[in-house]
């Protein structure tokens, strides 16, 4: 693999070139204080409100979403996970000193900080569904915790993620620091191949594969975030009509594009035949379109469910208690209680599948944090360090006798231990003199 330093901007095409700039920028980006970071942000919010309507212009005209649904979908959510960063990034992101207690005696002196750096360039890869929200909360996480984001954006998406970039750019972002690729698959295979710190893909389950092995060849962390079948549970105790209703929602909203709408509906046996009646009256494509089967228990419910290889959402309803003691036992990246979709939307929320829906993380803290790399500082205070010495003769009855003193199961062997460790300890100090 040839680094993309390694290259005169003359030698690339547009969008390689573009990746030299971005890694070089980046350095610079990396340097800047978190609050100038979210500064941007502010502004980047500001600007997405006063220009909704420049913004809805350019979104793919082929899901044919009124303004009101691209809105509530899209734009809002998009502004609150700003406003979330802008809170607490700075949190999140901040250096933290680990609390000295219940060390060894021979780590009494360390000092230990825990830091989170930006990793580089990152390759946001965007699905067509939510051409917006989707990468665009991708491209905030990244660009606060200091990294150079790259997007190549899903079918139709390029126009609304080039706005998105004017707006970055008039709210104060240095150029090259967010690169919009063209939208061809190629372009993914070729900007892996120069160089890419982290990969995050939104997309089917199929592409994902393809793009895990791509970057595997070259060590490059991914996150997946992939398809979902995702069920939903209506337990007895549930509301026959609000299920009903969210599932009309959930089949509906965004035309029915939506990765974590319901693909199956397990019902319990006793009030299966009231609710497919609820069910036919509110959502009749419902019959017809997903699997409705019953179950008897609990038991019987986590079965069903697990057959299918996804595990990227589920739902349930029914008496909170009961849904939440479900909940707990549902194979998902995220269940929501009594409601379908809206409520992953809160920018706490981080959002991700496992299994065959993928994994890592985006958007939420967790989100943030996958944009970072850990690096832990360690400072060494003791002014005598007795592991450059040479060990003393008895410096195994040493060890045994504080390995026991310890660890050992009982008191009264550690205590015995605690006796012999002292005794080895001096007869160690006499030998040295």
């Amino acid at each position: 693999m040839i680094a993309l330093n390694q290259l005169e901007p003359q030698q690339l095409n547009p969008n390689l070139a573009m990746l030299v700039r971005a890694r070089e920028k980046q350095r610079q980006w990396a340097s800047e204080s978190i609050r100038n970071r979210l500064q941007i942000v502010r502004r980047v919010r500001e600007s997405v409100a006063s220009q909704a309507k420049f913004l809805l212009e350019a979104f793919p005209r082929e899901l044919r979403l009124a303004p009101a649904e691209r809105l509530a979908s899209e734009l809002i959510p998009f502004a609150e996970a700003c406003r979330f960063l802008e809170r607490e990034a700075n949190k999140i992101l901040a250096s933290r000193r680990l609390i000295n207690k219940h060390l060894p005696v021979w780590l009494r002196h360390i000092e230990v900080e825990k830091c989170r750096e930006p990793l580089g360039v990152i390759l946001i890869i965007g699905a067509e569904n939510y051409p917006f929200f989707l990468p665009g909360v991708q491209v905030l996480q990244a660009l606060v915790a200091g990294n150079a984001a790259v997007v190549k954006p899903g079918r139709k998406g390029g126009p609304v993620m080039h706005r998105l970039q004017s707006i970055f750019k008039e709210a104060g972002l240095p150029p090259d620091l967010f690169v919009v690729l063209d939208e061809e698959i190629q372009t993914v295979e070729h900007t892996i191949r120069q160089g890419i710190d982290k990969v995050i893909f939104t997309g089917s389950t199929e592409a994902g594969n393809q793009v895990y092995r791509l970057a595997a060849d070259h060590l490059t962390p991914v996150i997946l975030e992939l398809s979902g079948e995702d069920p939903v549970f209506v337990l007895k105790s549930a509301e026959l009509e609000r299920a009903a209703d969210a599932i009309a929602f959930g089949l509906s909203w965004n035309a029915g594009k939506t990765c974590i709408a319901p693909k199956r509906v397990f019902v319990a046996e006793s009030i299966a035949e009231m609710f497919n009646v609820v069910l036919q009256i509110k959502c009749p494509e419902a019959i017809s379109s997903l699997p409705i089967l019953k179950f008897q228990d609990e038991e019987e419910a986590i079965t069903l469910a697990s057959k299918s290889p996804y595990a990227l959402g589920a739902s349930v309803f029914g008496d909170p208690r009961e849904a939440r003691a479900l909940a707990e036992r549902i194979r998902a990246g995220v269940v929501v209680i009594n409601d379908l979709i809206v409520p992953t939307s809160d920018p706490r929320v981080a959002f991700g599948g496992r299994d065959q829906s993928g994994f890592g993380k985006t958007r939420g803290a967790e989100g943030l944090k996958e944009m970072t790399i850990l690096k832990f500082v360690i400072v060494q205070r003791a002014k005598r360090l007795r592991h450059l010495e040479r060990l003393p003769e008895n410096a195994a009855d040493l060890f045994l006798a504080y390995l026991s003193a310890s660890h050992a199961s009982s008191w009264r062997e550690r205590m015995n231990a605690g006796f012999k460790l002292l005794s080895t300890a001096l007869a160690s100090r006499r030998s040295v003199r």
